[in-house]
């Protein structure tokens, strides 16, 4: 189709288009205009599209979804170009049923797009899927891999969605299938009634103007510079093609510093919700300030520490953080009651390794000797044999007593395994606790400047606290170097002869700093090498004074080398359940047989 129009005509119909459409004449012009200077057809097209965005989209519901979802651990590079992708086309489909001839004209601005502008080359998983849904509206093939193909086919599917909650079901059934295989307590999403919409609702809130900072937040961090509500605005506003060059992708890829600016009253008003949403601490203000004095320096300079007891046993008055602590805990015993047997029997095996080999190492051995405890028995030999050895000498082959801190890493990265991590710190725990070696378990993750520890069982306690290891639950970053050296001060204060940590992590530490002011304290990167080289630092720093760290891997195998790094020798790695007990037991042993 061939426009000719004036400047003023043009912005009229553009205009006219976005308001008949949407039903809405309070709408903007956006940038319309950029269009029409490449293909009026394009411009008309982009207007019908944001008029039906308007119409058929909540994007408040759209941001507390992502919110959500992010907070919890999903792929924000994914689940946000996914949420694009099929708001586009739900959008798409309505616009069309109710607009015939909008086929045509999107057709005629794709075809003069394509010839201009659609010249970058293909990168990530969902470029490909934006280019082969834009390749085939323009009625052209495109061979791509059966994943891509496969994720296209799912989208495309004509299931009818009504309304947004319907699109956003949509995007969550596509990201598990494809990407993370489990929902991850979205129940709430599939039950359709006004407290699901009110719940998302609570999530969109924008943090600068609501005092529930802890959700913008926590997904803000995993997307790098980019908010969530920035993202949410971008996909709103743009065709999907606008995000498939180069240039739009690098502009959104992470900076190697990720620091985010905020003001001071800002700062004090986030650390103030640290309790609302993981639990009152249970060590004073002084103490609090004393220990950050010691550990947050270096890397970790402007870093602060909080020590709880969790969500459940602190204090919470969140009901939406207890219901989903709660909901996961649920989860971890049907994990571990999947494989009771199985667990139960690890259990006992490695209390049994652990009594075996502390009975070996605390025996007392008698020797007959020319002095020590006479024998009464043996004093006949006097005078009678040359060499009566009348005296037994006592060798004893106590070593000490032993403490074990078993430390679980709750960062976001630990999603998907979280059943498996709290199996096995129970695991452990219960077998040290059974073979009367005390031992408290606690995990690590990190919100903001903030690196928090959680406290499930503390060293002296009954064998029945054991199962507060259940409500571990994984979400946040992980800054490993701070969490070890604020642990292991815990330790130190011990007295038993020899300190054992052993640390469940997928060898991954990641985390970012915040600014206050325009000073940034501390190293602003905290991940890759960097990192992994700061972790074994520590971990090198806690051997150096009496500690021994063993390091028991929870990751994907490609990951390894960094556990090597980190830990040395001294790490377990298994992807058999049933094995665990066994390979722990060895360590164990090797460790108190070795331990000087």
């Amino acid at each position: 189709m061939d426009w000719i129009y004036s400047d003023y005509e043009t912005s009229s119909r553009l205009k006219n288009m976005l308001w008949t459409v949407s039903e809405d004449y309070s709408g903007d012009m956006e940038k319309f205009e950029e269009y029409a200077d490449l293909s009026m057809d394009l411009a008309i097209y982009y207007a019908a599209k944001a008029g039906a965005r308007r119409k058929y989209i909540n994007w408040n519901l759209v941001k507390g979804y992502l919110n959500y979802r992010i907070s919890r651990g999903a792929d924000p590079e994914i689940l946000i170009d996914l949420a694009q992708i099929c708001c586009d086309a739900a959008v798409e489909s309505k616009l069309v049923k109710e607009r015939p001839g909008i086929v045509e004209i999107r057709e005629s601005g794709y075809n003069q797009l394509l010839e201009n502008f659609l010249l970058s080359k293909t990168k990530t998983l969902m470029e490909k899927v934006k280019y082969l849904l834009f390749f085939r509206q323009t009625g052209r093939s495109v061979q791509m891999d059966r994943m891509v193909t496969n994720i296209v086919d799912d989208i495309e599917d004509d299931s009818a969605c009504e309304d947004t909650l319907d699109v956003l079901k949509k995007i969550e059934d596509i990201y598990v299938k494809h990407f993370e295989g489990s929902r991850d307590d979205v129940d709430f999403l599939y039950q359709r009634n006004e407290e699901t919409q009110k719940y998302l609702e609570s999530f969109s809130e924008d943090w600068k103007n609501s005092g529930d900072d802890y959700k913008d937040f926590m997904a803000e961090e995993y997307y790098g510079d980019e908010t969530i509500s920035d993202a949410v605005d971008r996909i709103s506003s743009t065709l999907v093609v606008e995000s498939m060059g180069e240039t739009s992708q690098a502009d959104r890829e992470p900076k190697d510093n990720r620091v985010l600016s905020i003001d001071e009253e800002t700062a004090k008003k986030i650390y103030d919700q640290i309790s609302y949403y993981h639990g009152k601490s249970f060590m004073g203000p002084d103490e609090i300030k004393s220990l950050e004095k010691k550990v947050c320096r270096s890397n970790h300079e402007g870093c602060r520490v909080h020590f709880t007891d969790g969500v459940l046993r602190a204090g919470v008055e969140n009901s939406f953080q207890k219901k989903y602590v709660v909901k996961q805990m649920e989860n971890n015993l049907a994990y571990y009651n999947n494989f009771s047997r199985v667990h139960k029997r690890n259990v006992l095996k490695l209390k049994e390794t652990i009594i075996r080999t502390l009975t070996m190492e605390t025996e007392i051995t008698t020797i007959p000797n020319d002095y020590g405890q006479i024998v009464p028995s043996k004093l006949w030999r006097v005078g009678k044999v040359e060499d009566p050895r009348l005296f037994n000498k006592v060798l004893k082959n106590e070593k000490g007593g032993y403490v074990v801190d078993i430390f679980l890493d709750a960062s976001g990265s630990q999603r998907s395994r979280q059943g498996k991590v709290a199996a096995q710190g129970f695991i452990i725990s219960q077998a040290l606790t059974l073979a009367g070696i005390p031992n408290r378990v606690m995990s690590f993750s990190s919100f903001l400047d903030y690196t928090i520890l959680r406290r499930f069982r503390d060293y002296e306690s009954p064998e029945s606290e054991n199962k507060n290891i259940f409500e571990y639950y994984a979400t946040g970053n992980n800054r490993d170097g701070l969490a070890i050296r604020a642990v292991t001060q815990g330790l130190y204060k011990r007295s038993e002869e020899h300190r054992i940590l052993i640390v469940l992590s997928d060898g991954k530490p990641n985390d970012i700093k915040i600014s206050k002011n325009s000073t940034i304290r501390g190293e602003t990167s905290y991940k890759g090498m960097k990192a992994i080289k700061d972790t074994a630092a520590e971990v090198r720093r806690a051997r150096k004074n009496g500690i021994l760290v063993l390091g028991v891997f929870t990751g994907k195998e490609e990951d390894l080398f960094a556990e090597k790094f980190i830990y040395g020798r001294d790490f377990i790695y298994t992807r058999d359940v049933e094995r665990f007990s066994d390979i722990v037991g060895v360590y164990l042993k090797r460790i108190i047989e070795n331990y000087e």
